[in-house]
């Protein structure tokens, strides 16, 4: 749910979330009747299309930090607040962050400042010194960098190919 309303607040639209989903769950070895019957339903009702017609919003960090923590073989959640600092240093390692900026990040994770973690870790992925705001929402995360890497312009997904891309001028 948490992904799934990510990708909606980040422009999806329902028929484009079903489409997704569905290649997503085949290619997981889960067939296309069992997806119609088992899994739309929960994507139309995440779109306000079915049960009491809600239309749900994306989770806020503060809401992901504090909801239940992932299970084994579950992928959603924070990953400076659900994540074993060895494997999250890994992480960083693995995605060539600096020796001092993965420092300042775990020290941050240690000091229970997850959101300050991310930050820190926008700041080094889009080599930024400050970005001078706070970042309190995966969203927000994704619309920030999307304005860095594009120049002020940010994506509007046109079709479920996320290599395609319609930039609008905010």
């Amino acid at each position: 749910m948490q992904y799934g309303l990510f990708l909606k607040g980040i422009g999806l639209t329902l028929e484009q979330a079903l489409e997704f989903w569905k290649k997503e769950f085949i290619r997981g070895k889960v067939d296309a009747d069992k997806f119609d019957k088992g899994y739309a339903y929960s994507i139309r009702h995440n779109y306000g299309k079915e049960g009491k017609r809600t239309d749900y919003t994306p989770y806020s960090c503060m809401k992901i930090i504090m909801s239940n923590p992932p299970s084994q073989g579950d992928y959603h959640g924070c990953p400076f607040r659900h994540s074993d600092p060895e494997l999250l240093k890994q992480k960083l390692q693995s995605y060539k962050i600096p020796p001092s900026g993965i420092t300042q990040v775990l020290e941050l994770v240690k000091g229970m400042h997850y959101q300050l973690a991310c930050q820190k870790y926008f700041e080094l992925t889009h080599d930024v010194d400050d970005i001078g705001f706070s970042l309190n929402h995966p969203n927000q995360y994704f619309t920030e960098s999307q304005k860095l890497l594009n120049g002020g312009f940010v994506p509007i997904l046109r079709n479920m190919h996320f290599t395609t891309w319609k930039t609008k001028s905010i």
